[in-house]
Order: structure tokens, then sequence, then C-alpha cells
């Protein structure tokens, strides 16, 4: 287990075999409170402009709804591929010279593209480049940041629940961030989408002092030789495919099953649910509000209650196939009519495995294999959030180019949600169920090729 950092431990403390203290309770629990609220002002971020970039964006694009779902998965894939580097090379550095520094980058991103739209609100360029900025460094700072400090602290199955359970503040966020956006709205009828940048902006002064909270856990002891020539290297867009190359046999199965889990996270799929909403299930403001506000209610009783209670009665297959089987049937279903009643309804499907959590019991075993792979934390922790990236890019470039096509030849737009089901549950269930092994799924580090 990974070391005690420059705040915590005393001389009287147990130590590890690299001499340094071990990871002590009270800086388990300092990380894991600055990891939760991190996550919940990246969320927060995340939805605090939701309805606002959608309206600002279909503005920007003369009301084309083809033209406005391209510019969106455009943007959204161009952050993962600029993410693929950032996340490496950070992931890399922050092996080197800790992670409390990167902790900073999402928070500064977030000021800086809240200022470009404030600024611009009728710039198409200003409001691309805003997506583009928050998806690269919130994901960096929060995703691969977090990741790798909570796996300096924790392991095995604690490991899986805790992250669960952080994760379940990404619905508290998605509460906080649509109540603050229809409060703005409702209140300044001309001029609120751009009023709503400027919260944006001071989020991120906010997030940036919460940050520098954030404790140190990784000793230097455990901190990599900083190599710049290798840092460089590690800029690779194809970096990642390490974990293909050098990887155990288990890595490789079980991170692949993931990155197909991811192509249904809430990131991902959140631009054509709003474009959903708006236009084909005709919802008001204050509709989408209560809903997205409803649906984050639900994830954070999920994340919070859900989902650990059946981690510890299932078993990891028994797990990752039921919350697979949930989403299949309530992605099938989702976009089936243009019916609110269908929509809404079958949310209490993807509650078990919502936004990631389907992956949450693979989670642990995979960190497990990366470190029987020789793999550093906060590089490993970036190359399994690139790979999750490069499957987000393909996701929303599918996703916004298949709406985009159904919308010219005039089929049904709604097949685009079980175009999703397929990709995120469906196809994962397939390779997890013909080519996972038992013996895989117990984690340990197979060497790779057996």
């Amino acid at each position: 287990m990974a070391p005690v950092g420059g705040n915590g431990g005393s001389g009287a403390a147990a130590r590890d075999q690299s001499g340094e203290p071990s990871i002590q309770p009270e800086l388990k629990a300092k990380l894991f409170r600055g990891v939760c609220l991190s996550w919940f002002f990246a969320v927060v971020a995340h939805t605090l402009n939701l309805q606002s970039e959608a309206i600002l964006i279909r503005n920007a694009c003369g009301g084309d709804l083809a033209k406005t779902a391209r510019v969106v998965s455009n943007c959204n894939a161009l952050a993962g591929i600029l993410g693929i580097a950032v996340n490496q090379v950070g992931g890399r550095l922050s092996d080197s010279l800790g992670r409390s520094a990167f902790y900073q980058l999402g928070p500064i991103a977030q000021l800086l593209a809240g200022a470009m739209v404030f600024t611009n609100p009728g710039s198409l360029a200003a409001l691309a480049w805003s997506k583009v900025l928050r998806g690269i460094f919130t994901t960096f700072s929060g995703t691969v940041m977090g990741s790798a400090g909570m796996r300096d602290c924790f392991e095995g199955q604690e490991l899986g629940i805790k992250t669960t359970k952080a994760g379940s503040i990404i619905g508290l966020g998605i509460m906080v961030g649509p109540v603050i956006e229809g409060l703005i709205l409702r209140r300044m009828k001309a001029g609120g989408e751009r009023a709503s940048y400027a919260i944006l902006a001071l989020l991120g002064v906010v997030n940036a002092a919460v940050s520098l909270q954030m404790p140190e856990t990784l000793g230097k002891a455990k901190r990599a030789t900083l190599d710049l020539a290798v840092v460089l290297r590690s800029g690779s867009p194809f970096g990642f495919l390490r974990i293909y190359s050098h990887g155990t046999a288990a890595l490789k199965k079980l991170a692949t099953v993931c990155v197909f889990q991811s192509m249904i996270d809430g990131k991902t799929m959140s631009d054509l649910t709003q474009i959903w909403l708006r236009e084909h299930l005709k919802l008001s403001l204050e509709a989408i509000r209560n809903f997205v506000v409803s649906f984050g209610f639900l994830s954070v009783l999920s994340g919070a209650k859900l989902t650990p209670a059946l981690m510890r009665r299932m078993s990891v297959r028994g797990f990752t196939t039921f919350t697979n089987l949930t989403n299949i049937i309530a992605f099938s279903l989702r976009g089936s009519m243009e019916r609110s009643a269908v929509f809404f309804g079958v949310l209490p499907l993807m509650l078990p495995g919502v936004n990631g959590a389907s992956s949450a019991a693979l989670g642990p075993i995979v960190n497990a294999e990366c470190v029987a792979s020789g793999f550093g934390v906060g590089e490993s922790s970036a190359w399994l959030s690139n790979l999750r990236a490069m499957a987000g890019v393909l996701a929303t470039l599918i996703y916004g180019h298949f709406y985009a096509w159904c919308k010219r030849r005039g089929f049904y737009p709604g097949h685009t949600y079980a175009i999703a089901g397929l990709l995120g549950a469906a196809v994962p269930q397939a390779l997890l169920s013909l080519a996972v092994g038992p013996a895989e799924l117990a984690g340990g580090g197979a060497p790779a090729g057996t």
C-alpha cells in the first residue's frame, strides 16, 4: 500500500518496506473528503450550463439541430483526443512530483472557460473551446488525479466501495448545477445563458480553494525518478496501449470490458439527452431542470446505498452481469418512442449501473492487475482514463452523427439510444461471458500471454 505523504504519520507510526509511514486513517479520511468535494464541484461545473450551452450553441448554429449535434459531438471528440496527451503526461509527472499540485488544473480551466463564453456568448468558437477546455482538465484533475489518490490510500473491496460512495456525490452535483442554472434562467429573462458562465468562472475560484486543501498521498520514497525524456514520450497518443502490450492477460480483458461500459456514462450521453428532452419531448426549462435534479437525487441514493449493498451481496461477475442487463433494457426502451413516461419510466432500471457503476466491481481487480503489470499508479490511472476517453470520443461521434444521419434521412432518431445500449452494455456483457474466466476475476496478476 502507498505511504503517507508529508502531511501524515508520526515517528512512532507503522512503516512500510520503503521506510515511510503507512497510510493513516486520518489521511484516508481527508483524502476521501477531498475527492468527494472535488468530484462534486467538477459535476456542478459540467451541469451548471447544460441548458445554457445547448441554447447558445443551437443559436450559434442558426437553429440547425443536425449541425448542433455534429458540433457538440466533435467538441467532445476533440476534448477526448487532446485529453489523452494531458492525462498521460500529467499522470506520469504525478508519479514523480506527487499528486497535490495537479488537482488545481481543473478549477483553473473552469475559470477560463466561464470567462471565455461570458465575454463572447455568441461566438461558436468560444463556446466550442470552452467545452473542450473543461472536458480536458476537469477530467484530468478530477478523474485521473482523484482515482490516483484513492488508489494510493485504498485497495481491494474497500477501494471499490469507497469509489462508489465518492461517485454518489456525482448525483448531488447533478442536482445542484441545474437548480442554480434554472434560477438564473428564470430570473434573467434575457442574458441568463451568459450569466451562467459567470457563475462557472466563480465556481472555478471556489474549487481552486478546495483543491488547495487536498493532502499529498504519494510519499517521496514511492515516487518515480523524474526523467523529462520519458515524460515527453508518455505524451504519445498511443501510450495507453501498453496495457495491451505489457499488461497481464486479465488486465487486457477486464480493461476492455470497462471501456465499453463507459460508452454510456452520463457525460457521454448528456448532449444527446439535452437535445432529446428539449426538441423531442418538448419539455420546458423547468421540466428539464426537475428531471436532472430528480435523476441526481436518485443517483445519490443509488451510489450511497444500492450499489454498495449489491456489491457486498453479489459476486463480481453477478454484479457486473446484473447491471449490464438492466442497462441493456433501459437504453433499448428509453428512446423507443417520444413519450416522457417511457423516458422517465426506465430510470429505476438505470440506477444500479448508472455513471460507470456497472464497472465498480471490476475496478479494484483492474487496479490490482495494473500493479501486477508493474505500472505506476498515476500513469496507469491516466491510461485507464484515456481508454475511457477514446471510448467517449468514439461514442459521442457515433451518437451525434447517427442522430444527424437519422434526421437527414427521415429515420427515427430515437434509435440512437438503442445503439448506446448495444455498445455500452450488450457488448461488454458478451465479452465478460465469453472471454473472462473465473480465475481472472480473482485478481492477482496472471502473466501476460497466459
